[in-house]
């Protein structure tokens, strides 16, 4: 007999109804071997862990009071880690997973009967669940993002303030274990909070007496101080972190002004002494503002420099995000983010990238008879004192930091500052405008904002001079080396100008350069060290054939393969074939298809670069007839 539609759909319900209950007998051994699916819940109070999902035979799940917790498939069947996933209590797992077992017990009538009562859980069972959950909940990967306390971005772009026990997300506060999106908010112990918002003449007074009680080199200070601080106070919830260097020597108050930065930040991390692994360690998954103190005060700077690599990726994006190897040979996930301020009595020495990312606030010693100690003292406990408002105020603000750095940025461009200058600066007197203006600044007050700190900014010309590229090009030209047999030492550069500068500019310009260093002798010189200079009218060869030439104009080529070339590069960042990588960055540079020789190196592909990019101005007219 065929079955009726009618029964086709009932059993179908039936098999995909995802409420369905499965009956678990508990006792004995089962026929089945076991495999029967745990019991659902009987009760209505939600499970306490979460599962967050599974990777390798390791279940991942948040524990009663939210914390992260990974656990074996041992160690999710063993009753003590159990219970301990559960803060302690079996409350609900004897509500939902009872184990009965038949008690003895006096009856009204003082009989002795029988009456079944729940005597403990069902381990086996609670075990199964969980990895059942974790496998539902799929695998656990990296984008599966663990928050921990600090200031993080929501997907609106509004700030996330995570407190250690509490989140606050908008306007409402959540407990710690919460999950939005992929973003968990896991519990840790509990931090400062922001505070109810102030006004603007709280960030006025405290600009005020930053004015006053220190000296700094360049005009701004105050101003920057202030930027610093309030980007602080958004911790990963900005695109652009800026990083900033407190720099003087003794009696400065450079410490002082750190630690007025540092009372004024509710939640911050703090050393003197750390490691850019000990930093790592220490702030690995917290976005909130980070002070080191003696940051660069040491005999090896290598450690110095690798926390500038450490701030070079928190600053921008996402910050630091990769992998430490661990004690044990496993990996772990690190991720670094956040404005991190440092001071020292000077800055390790700063690459171009470096530069880029930090704001650097040169204090000078206090004018003969001024003590402003007690000042100092004084005015750090009005900053923790008022810290949490003024925090309260910039997350306020959020949106009106926003359009605030838009128009600063426009105020930047228009004084000629670099693109990545104007990200830095930006930040900064947007942070600034916030704790100490209302509203959106007009044109004419971000231009005002911008001439007050117009010390601290480096135009088109200041970034390129200080690029990777031509760091190896002043490099390169400053090189002395013999000329031919005599016991004679000039530098690339002169030898390069010798080629292009004619014999009377040379007579009326350098009176002390060696006659004897002629033009043939300079370009056999530089040919010995894989380079040819073409002049701008390079006369043909014997053969009639045209100079080779990339471009117009004064120029040379650099041959990659000539080794004297390769060993003025020997113990520097452009060793081995680093050079010829930064060479090429150069705007006018180009590899040439066909091979060129260049002196008695085999011919090959040359580099091609104009002598005007090198620094090396063409002669006027008048120059060249003379």
């Amino acid at each position: 007999m065929m079955p009726t539609h009618d029964a086709v759909q009932d059993v179908r319900a039936a098999v995909l109804n995802p409420d369905r209950q499965f009956q678990v007998i508990d006792g004995g051994k089962r026929g089945g071997g076991g495999g029967e699916p745990p019991e659902s819940n009987t009760s209505d109070a939600p499970c306490p862990v979460s599962a967050l999902g599974h990777l390798d035979g390791t279940y991942y799940v948040l524990d009663s009071v939210g914390q992260l917790r990974a656990l074996t498939a041992r160690q999710i069947g063993n009753r003590h880690d159990l219970v301990g996933l559960f803060g302690g209590s079996d409350v609900w797992l004897k509500d939902n997973f009872p184990k009965k077992a038949q008690c003895k017990i006096k009856g009204p009538d003082g009989q002795d009967t029988t009456e079944e009562r729940v005597v403990d859980f069902r381990i086996n069972s609670v075990a199964a669940f969980l990895q059942a959950e974790c496998t539902q909940a799929g695998l656990f990967g990296d984008h599966i993002m663990i928050r921990r306390p600090g200031i993080w971005a929501e997907r609106d772009g509004l700030p996330v303030v995570h407190c250690g026990d509490q989140v606050l997300i908008g306007d409402r506060l959540v407990p710690a274990g919460t999950r939005t999106g992929n973003q968990v908010w896991a519990a840790a112990p509990p931090s400062a909070r922001p505070g109810a918002s102030c006004g603007p003449d709280v960030g006025r007074l405290l600009q005020s007496q930053l004015q006053e009680y220190w000296n700094y080199r360049l005009p701004g200070g105050a101003i920057m101080a202030i930027g610093l601080l309030c980007c602080g106070y958004y911790g990963a919830a900005i695109s652009w972190r800026p990083a900033g260097f407190l720099i003087g020597g003794a009696g400065s108050g450079k410490t002082s002004l750190l630690n007025v930065l540092k009372a004024a930040s509710p939640m911050h991390y703090y050393t003197n002494d750390t490691s850019k692994a000990g930093l790592e360690q220490s702030i690995d998954g917290r976005a909130m503002a980070s002070f080191i103190d003696e940051a660069s005060d040491r005999e090896d700077q290598r450690g110095a420099r690798a926390l500038l690599d450490l701030v070079l990726s928190a600053s921008g994006g996402e910050g630091t995000r990769g992998s430490r190897g661990g004690a044990d040979g496993k990996a772990r996930k690190i991720e670094v983010t956040g404005s991190i301020i440092m001071s020292s009595i000077s800055p390790p020495d700063m690459k171009a990238q470096h530069l880029g990312r930090f704001t650097i606030i040169d204090l000078m010693r206090a004018d003969e008879g001024a003590d402003y100690s007690a000042e100092h003292k004084d005015l750090k406990q009005w900053a923790h004192d008022n810290g949490s408002a003024l925090w309260g105020r910039a997350l306020s603000s959020m949106g009106r930091y926003r359009e605030a750095m838009a128009v600063f940025r426009k105020a930047l461009s228009a004084m000629g500052c670099a693109p990545r200058e104007m990200d830095q600066l930006g930040a900064l007197l947007a942070g600034w405008h916030v704790l100490t203006a209302d509203g959106v600044p007009n044109d004419q007050q971000a231009s005002n904002g911008v001439e007050a700190v117009k010390d601290f900014i480096r135009d088109r010309e200041d970034v390129i001079s200080q690029d990777a590229p031509m760091q190896m090009v002043s490099h390169l030209l400053s090189i002395t080396v013999q000329v031919q047999r005599s016991t004679n030492r000039k530098s690339i550069g002169e030898l390069i100008k010798r080629v292009l500068t004619n014999n009377a500019a040379v007579t009326s310009s350098e009176p002390d350069f060696d006659p004897e260093v002629g033009r043939n002798v300079a370009q056999e010189v530089l040919s010995q060290h894989g380079i040819r200079v073409i002049r701008k009218d390079e006369p043909k060869d014997k053969r009639g054939r045209e100079a080779p030439r990339a471009a117009d104009g004064n120029g040379m080529w650099f041959a990659p393969n000539n080794t004297m070339l390769k060993d003025l590069f020997a113990g520097t960042p452009f060793e081995g074939n680093r050079w010829v990588f930064e060479m090429m960055r150069l705007e006018s540079a180009r590899r040439n298809a066909k091979a060129i020789r260049v002196g008695q190196t085999p011919p090959a592909k040359c580099i091609w670069v104009s002598a005007e990019e090198l620094g090396f101005e063409e002669e006027d007219d008048d120059a060249k007839n003379a």
